[in-house]
């Protein structure tokens, strides 16, 4: 398991624990730190990337150091998971009340502030109309969703191969679930081109039932991990388990059911893998 489940889960999957959304661990500081994040969001990205450059480009043998002291650093503030839609799904049940808002992402990368893929839950909802208010790239208006509302729409980017992630506002405390690809979430960006890891892979691995798969390769286009791919002599798919991050949305594309996902720490070479 991650070491949050450990940390903060008693052993179990630390996002399923409802004291990670407490209201009691919502104070002053939180609160600063969530507007101190929407404001500075892209100054702080370019910080940290170009950081990295110009360490790789100079030092190369310094990486690993400064890999390995952001880590530290994002796993203190602002750190992620990977979780499938039926985990998005009990988390909600959770909740108290949920928002959707523009990407930040989203907004930083392609000036797409109409790009509503961010769900704000819980204690944090009563703050995020000052947040946005706050951040003038963020035009809309905050939309309120019901549970079921919002079961619905992760269902919608679930089928469309959008990875779902939780993330803490200074951890432990959880306040968003985000929708992205590859090439719209600067998270999955920065670990998969440079190698900085800022979240965890998901607590499953997904695995292809090769009776029941036909070749087809519509799970390749959603997968944004690369884990998956293509025998011509079989005409079969199948996945590598130590490229996929668990996050499930293969299975929505999948015409034959032939997907499924299964415990990560059940599987001894994957059980320390994140």
């Amino acid at each position: 398991m991650c070491e949050f489940c450990t940390q903060h889960g008693e052993g179990k999957k630390w996002y399923l624990q409802a004291k990670n959304y407490s209201a009691e661990l919502l104070n002053l500081e939180r609160i600063r730190y969530v507007f101190d994040f929407a404001n500075k969001f892209e100054e702080w990205a370019v910080s940290w990337s170009s950081e990295l450059d110009r360490v790789t480009a100079t030092d190369p043998s310094s990486k690993s150091e400064f890999v390995a002291r952001r880590t530290a650093q994002f796993k203190r503030e602002h750190y992620g998971q990977v979780v499938p839609l039926e985990d998005v799904e009990q988390i909600l049940d959770m909740t108290i009340s949920v928002v959707r808002f523009p990407c930040v992402c989203r907004s930083t990368l392609w000036g797409r502030y109409d790009a509503r893929y961010c769900f704000g839950i819980t204690t944090l909802t009563p703050h995020l109309g000052k947040l946005l208010a706050s951040y003038p790239d963020f035009s809309g208006d905050l939309e309120v969703l019901t549970k079921e509302e919002a079961k619905k729409a992760f269902r919608e980017h679930d089928g469309d191969g959008l990875v779902h992630t939780v993330w803490t506002l200074i951890t432990p405390f959880i306040g968003a679930i985000c929708n992205c690809t590859s090439r719209d979430c600067l998270a999955m960006r920065t670990r998969l081109r440079l190698g900085l890891p800022t979240f965890f892979k998901a607590e499953y691995v997904a695995r292809i039932d090769w009776e029941s798969c036909t070749g087809c390769r519509d799970c390749m286009t959603v997968c944004n991990f690369g884990a998956i791919s293509y025998s011509t002599a079989l005409d079969k798919c199948f996945i590598n388990p130590l490229q996929c991050s668990g996050c499930g949305v293969c299975r929505a594309v999948c015409p034959n059911n032939a997907i499924t996902l299964h415990d990560r720490n059940a599987i001894p070479a994957l059980a320390k893998e994140w």
